[in-house]
């Protein structure tokens, strides 16, 4: 059957492109918006829900439903504007998009990662941690994605970066929608934060390191794994703490240094605001490759709503969000990690001058409360797209 299918999605596709693609004004003002998701996850918490909780601050209704929610899944009577999360097309994926094909509702693609592109075996580095079945289906559920971003109606993904990528390749109206912080993690922040500012510095300071699925980021950490013993060794009172399953590079598992090297499971994000208030520094290092560059900033917002500084890799996304010098600090060469960890582990005043800066650029930057206008704008020109010659990256709305 799988088989049939494969031979026939050629021209089930065709068909699905010959349905009428004209948008028409929605049949309520505000639109009516429904996600629909795979999984749930940190990412799917960033662009679906606070999202939603975006639309709703903004006056908009906003629902999401779970692909494997049969009952409300093809149900689009109450539904002005579909957008799809990350989605492939695939047997659950297809008569939806075809539903909305028929009812004109504007379909929407959205990401907050390079998801489409097959050079993901390179760019994620799976021939090293996945066996050969696995990496099939990832590269086939990347092709299968790349189709159904061909039959969208528009794109938002979460920075310039990723938007250019998208626009060059798929050729759709792509929008910005940067990932933000919600309420409920606003509010977790500040307590952590008001914990934070009753206990001064100790004399020992402690680099953070905040990783979400198991060994994804070992590449990215052992890009940085030399300038981390370096610092080690020229301040003795740091250590370093690893959140999630990090691989350690060489550089950081001989003695005695790696005696000083905390290695902690990963918590939930509810708990996590107190977990990095407890860190003097936070770092975010990224392997140099389109990628990882498509990231979001989000390590520089988690942290910095605990008033935490960071030191990033000077590259997208964090070279767009951190003022360097002010609210975070940016480097690129081993001397430049090396130079910029040691002066912030040697000066808690820096510290904290610059963990209050980032927060006060985080909290009236980078939550749903601030960003709510803005994606409403974004819903409320894809609601009113026309057939339009739409090319390249002048299409693509970043404000």
């Amino acid at each position: 059957m799988i088989t049939r299918l494969r031979q026939r999605l050629p021209a089930l596709l065709r068909a699905v492109a010959a349905l009428p693609r004209t948008v028409i004004a929605p049949r309520r003002s505000p639109p009516r918006l429904r996600f629909v998701y795979l999984h749930f996850g940190a990412a799917t918490r960033y662009r679906v829900w606070h999202q939603i909780e975006q639309a709703q601050i903004a006056g908009l209704t906003a629902e999401a439903v779970a692909l494997h929610d049969a009952a409300r899944l093809y149900d689009l009577s109450q539904i002005d504007l579909l957008i799809l999360y990350r989605l492939p097309l695939a047997p659950l994926t297809l008569p939806l998009v075809v539903a909305a094909r028929l009812r004109r509702i504007p379909l929407v693609f959205d990401t907050d990662d390079l998801v489409w592109d097959e050079r993901e075996r390179e760019y994620n580095f799976l021939d090293r941690h996945h066996d050969p079945a696995t990496i099939a289906s990832l590269l086939r559920a990347a092709r299968a994605t790349r189709r159904l971003m061909h039959l969208a109606d528009a794109l938002i993904l979460s920075t310039p970066y990723l938007a250019a990528l998208a626009s060059a390749d798929i050729r759709r109206p792509t929008f910005v929608s940067p990932n933000v912080l919600s309420r409920e993690q606003v509010a977790l922040s500040c307590a952590a934060f008001k914990e934070r500012q009753r206990h001064p510095p100790s004399g020992q300071s402690i680099i953070g390191y905040f990783c979400g699925h198991a060994h994804v980021h070992d590449e990215d950490i052992a890009t940085i794994g030399a300038a981390l013993r370096a610092v080690l060794e020229a301040c003795p009172e740091a250590k370093l703490r690893f959140y999630g399953e990090v691989t350690l590079p060489p550089d950081l598992t001989e003695a005695p240094l790696n005696e000083r090297i905390e290695q902690r499971p990963v918590v939930d994000w509810r708990d996590l605001p107190r977990h990095i208030a407890a860190v003097d520094v936070n770092i975010a290092p990224l392997v140099d490759n389109p990628q990882r560059r498509s990231k979001s900033a989000v390590k520089y917002l988690e942290a910095a709503a605990v008033g935490v500084p960071t030191v990033a890799v000077r590259l997208e996304p964090y070279r767009d969000a951190i003022t360097e010098g002010v609210t975070g600090l940016l480097a690129a060469t081993h001397d430049e990690w090396v130079t910029a960890l040691v002066r912030l582990l040697r000066d808690p005043a820096l510290r904290r001058r610059m963990g209050e800066a980032a927060r006060a650029d985080v909290l009236g930057r980078y939550t749903t409360e601030h960003q709510a206008a803005r994606f409403a704008q974004i819903i409320e020109e894809i609601a009113f797209l026309r057939n339009t010659d739409w090319r390249g990256s002048r299409w693509i709305r970043t404000d």
